[in-house]
């Protein structure tokens, strides 16, 4: 008996419960990644594999509202700025719509706001 494809992205379990990601779609189509917690490198992973999984599912303009991160290091941005370019390498848009202080600082501290607008 075949397997039947699944109907619709299926996110993978979160790696690690101190980020979570909630995906939703907006009326104008595109998708919504709001994150809420620790964005570092024990977590950042979660945020690849979730943003992978919906470009196969066929997503293209994703909007990350990083408001609700409490915690975030410089790792995740540069890997933030890899991933940026995998969707825009795959026909895609990746935009930050919100940010948190600290997500704030961390951008400012290591100069990237001019990359992540881009």
């Amino acid at each position: 008996m075949r397997r039947q494809p699944p109907q619709g992205p299926q996110l993978a379990e979160p790696s690690d419960s101190r980020l979570v990601i909630d995906v939703q779609r907006t009326p104008d189509g595109s998708t919504a990644l709001l994150l809420t917690g620790e964005f570092d490198v024990h977590t950042v992973n979660s945020l690849s594999d979730t943003i992978v999984t919906l470009i196969e599912a066929g997503s293209r303009c994703l909007r990350l509202d990083l408001s609700g991160i409490t915690w975030c290091d410089n790792g995740s941005l540069y890997t933030l700025l890899g991933l940026k370019e995998a969707v825009r390498a795959a026909g895609g848009y990746l935009a930050l719509s919100w940010t948190s202080w600290p997500v704030a600082q961390a951008i400012a501290r290591n100069r990237l706001w001019q990359l992540l607008r881009r």
